[in-house]
């Protein structure tokens, strides 16, 4: 029984230092995050989304992103219909993007990854010019300055960047909103704190932003496992390049509203950063001590949360399980007692009390971004300990099963407070950016919109530009005629 009580505190001390840093960082909110001058030149993005079976959605997530306040001349949108079996390249095309259809017949190599590599060497070889990079998964939302304000960055020497990641369906139910606040929760804290002290961001797959030239250094996308973007973010602190948090870049994402689809996302993520863990986790940790590079103890800890997830869900139901069994050693009344007052004492002070005021918090701070009234978010911020054990089981689920690239059950669902948002920045009905349904003059208005600041009034002749180096001016000019012909039509 003694050598049960003493791995017991070992592994409380364990998971008591990997949960230090993300304490430290709470406490950090006051400090300033980085901020960028607006840039002196308008860079060439490219902006590329991986879509598996997506068709229900990426249509709309194209359209909106034609609406980015940036010279349409200087990006272009693609997408890879990554082995899709829907109508996924042909609604993209017919809302404007530049489609490569991947068919891999290797079912073990499909992925992300693996989309991300076909899509970025295409680009590379057909569109030399291009500056940097945007990624965006199919059911992003990003506001209309999402590209300009990843060019202030870029302009000031960063070549890795994310932004603010939120949730379209924040208040749909309970678990839409724990899982919404727990990415919210990550940019307000750890992302906020890491930037207010120059530490290196993670990547994530919503919303990042890499340079051209390390994609050529590097012969293309190389990071190939389920977390491709946590590999991607190590790979390139090896190399002393730090990612960067560009707070004003917001991007919206549909969020799961149900415990299985929540479920076996968080176990798909934990198998691929648990593997990354033994990888590149320890890495990171023997490089510090070589370097002392904060930036890699940081990625040690954030990457050692995974396999501790999965440690605290297999121990400690196995060590109280033991212990109130009394098969090792028979309990007395009063210790039997003693034991379980324990363990509420620990679920609730350590645990159910710190997440519960971590999302109150979250909301305090960041209430007008978030944009949803308090009692709308409350079902949310009182489950999210409960959100915490869904994503450990999740995780550890992730280390003993494969995972596979399967297509993601959308909800469809849009939050009022959303929809306002991006009508009152884009300028455009809802309706258009989901279903490409517009009059001539609101397809007019919407590329008004879209127009960088100075050159509203532009002139047909001024906006023209040369079919090699267009990246979107052609696509405008393709909506405008789609949208002419449905309204005649309507009118017939």
């Amino acid at each position: 029984m003694e050598i049960l009580n003493l791995i017991n505190q070992i592994v409380i001390g364990i998971v008591s230092v990997a949960f230090t840093f993300q304490i430290i960082y709470l406490f950090l909110f006051f400090l300033r995050s980085e901020k960028y001058p607006a840039a002196k030149e308008k860079h060439r993005f490219a902006v590329l989304i991986c879509a598996h079976n997506e068709g229900e959605v990426v249509g709309g997530t194209v359209r909106n992103l034609m609406l980015q306040k940036y010279p349409k001349d200087k990006y272009r949108i693609f997408v890879v219909a990554d082995n899709c079996d829907d109508d996924t390249a042909e609604q993209a095309r017919n809302a404007g993007a530049t489609v490569y259809e991947r068919n891999e017949p290797n079912t073990k190599k499909r992925g992300a990854a693996y989309a991300l590599q076909y899509g970025i060497a295409h680009i590379l070889e057909e569109y030399p010019d291009v500056e940097a990079f945007v990624r965006f998964d199919a059911d992003n939302f990003p506001l209309p300055d999402y590209i300009d304000k990843m060019n202030d960055a870029f302009d000031s020497g960063v070549t890795l960047a994310r932004g603010y990641n939120h949730a379209t369906n924040l208040t749909q139910n309970m678990v839409s909103g724990v899982s919404g606040l727990w990415y919210i929760r990550d940019c307000r804290f750890n992302c906020h704190a890491r930037s207010a002290l120059r530490i290196g961001e993670m990547m994530v797959g919503g919303g990042m932003m890499f340079s051209a030239d390390i994609m050529r250094e590097e012969g293309g996308w190389t990071a190939m496992t389920f977390s491709e973007d946590a590999e991607f973010t190590c790979n390139q602190l090896f190399k002393k390049r730090k990612a960067h948090y560009v707070s004003e870049a917001v991007v919206y994402e549909d969020q799961p509203t149900t415990i299985g689809q929540l479920f076996k996302r968080n176990m798909r993520m934990g198998r691929g950063l648990i593997k990354l863990f033994f990888t590149h986790g320890l890495r990171c940790f023997g490089e510090f001590f070589i370097s002392l590079r904060y930036s890699l103890l940081d990625m040690f800890f954030t990457l050692l949360f995974m396999p501790i997830a999965a440690l605290c869900c297999i121990w400690f139901p196995a060590y109280y399980i033991i212990l109130f069994s009394q098969c090792l050693a028979p309990l007395t009344e009063a210790q039997y007692i003693a034991e379980v007052m324990n363990v509420v004492y620990i679920l609730l002070f350590a645990f159910i009390i710190p997440f519960i005021a971590q999302a109150f918090l979250v909301y305090a701070l960041d209430k007008k971004k978030i944009g949803a009234p308090l009692g709308k978010l409350l079902p949310a911020i009182l489950a999210f300990p409960l959100f915490m054990v869904i994503y450990a089981l999740g995780i550890t689920a992730g280390f003993f099963f494969p995972a596979k690239w399967k297509a993601v059950g959308r909800s469809k669902h849009y939050d009022q407070s959303f929809i306002d948002k991006i009508e009152e920045t884009t300028g455009a009905s809802f309706e258009y950016i989901l279903t490409g349904n517009a009059t001539t003059e609101q397809v007019e208005t919407q590329t008004q919109q879209s127009l960088p600041d100075g050159e509203e009034n532009a002139s047909e002749t001024d906006c023209q530009v040369d079919e090699t180096t267009a990246y979107g001016a052609d696509v405008v000019e393709n909506v405008a005629t789609q949208n002419k012909e449905t309204t005649e039509d309507k009118t017939e």
